[in-house]
């Protein structure tokens, strides 16, 4: 027998199955017939094929006494209380939580304000949050990554359908009669820029101009903004925030300027978090938990590929 370790391929090329399936088979991924699970994990112990020590831990259960192994959430946010306000974070929390339920794999959470230069102590898989497509964030593509939402170039992401989102959240205000649009969006990102193309290309559509600002995902530049927006343009009958913490600064200012909601003007916000269902927002939902789950599996196997984009879907509350 060849002292060359055996490579996944290996164990696929004996076993008559995929490099995907044999992955799966042997992480004890879904989507495996049993007698295919078993038929490839005993060519992998034929040949001597040790996976990593995560996929052990997923084909055993056990992962060795002092293992280091950890996936990692990195988070780019410069809000100091980020993870408090935004519910957002919470949902990606529990989604890989979720994911990783049973298996003795750490999750580590960090908070930064800006994309780190250095990477001293890679984890063995890394999932990115508002990391901005530069260069510098290269570093990022040591060890396993995935991004929720587009990164760097050549890192894999998961996403929402937010370019339908935004569609939706202009379908609904346009067919429900209101005319005169206003709207925040999001900051220099590439969901926040999805969001805004799809709710204006359907609004252009009908024949009507928004009138809008941006604004950085907050309440308070959301209420700022919003109050903006009324002094431009003080007959607006509908306000869309590209994001539901947004959507609570709008609320606000409608508030404080005797706007009455949704009588003289409806709020759709983005996310269908819980402060949506707490304030009867009207909201498109993305599927976090789903997003950061499917990331947490693809760290585990990157033989699967990412999902394709995951629905988005309007709920409508008493806001509009």
């Amino acid at each position: 027998m060849s002292e060359e370790r055996a490579k996944l391929a290996d164990v696929a090329r004996v076993a008559g199955v995929s490099r995907a399936q044999a992955s799966r088979a042997i992480n004890g991924g879904y989507g495996v017939a049993p007698e295919v699970r078993r038929r490839v994990r005993e060519v992998a112990d034929r040949l001597g094929f040790e996976p990593h020590g995560v996929a052990r831990a997923l084909a055993t259960g056990r992962v060795s006494a002092g293992s280091r192994e950890r996936i990692e959430i990195l988070i780019v946010d410069p809000d100091p209380q980020a993870l408090s306000a935004k519910p957002f974070y919470s949902r990606v929390l529990t989604g890989a939580t979720q994911a990783l339920a049973g298996q003795d794999v750490a999750l580590a959470l960090k908070l930064v304000p800006a994309p780190p230069t250095a990477d001293g102590d890679p984890p063995f898989g890394r999932i990115l949050v508002n990391m901005p497509p530069l260069p510098g964030a290269a570093y990022a593509r040591r060890g396993r990554t995935i991004a929720l939402g587009e990164s760097a170039p050549g890192v894999p992401f998961v996403a929402p359908d937010n370019l339908s989102g935004g569609h939706q959240a202009a379908v609904h205000l346009v067919t429900t009669g209101r005319r005169r649009v206003g709207a925040v969006f999001g900051p220099d990102t590439p969901c926040a820029h999805e969001r805004k193309t799809g709710f204006l290309t359907m609004m252009a559509g009908a024949g009507l101009t928004v009138v809008s600002a941006h604004g950085d995902f907050t309440r308070a530049t959301a209420y700022t903004v919003a109050k903006s927006l009324l002094a431009r343009e003080s007959r607006l009958d509908a306000i869309f925030a590209a994001c539901d913490v947004s959507a609570m600064g709008v609320l606000q200012a409608l508030r404080e300027a005797g706007r009455r909601v949704p009588d003289d003007v409806a709020v759709v916000g983005f996310d269908g978090s819980a402060l949506a269902e707490a304030a009867d927002l009207s909201s498109i939902f993305m599927p976090v938990e789903e997003e950061a789950a499917a990331a947490v599996q693809h760290l585990l196997d990157p033989a699967l590929p990412p999902p394709p984009r995951l629905p988005t879907t309007l709920a409508v509350r008493g806001s509009s």
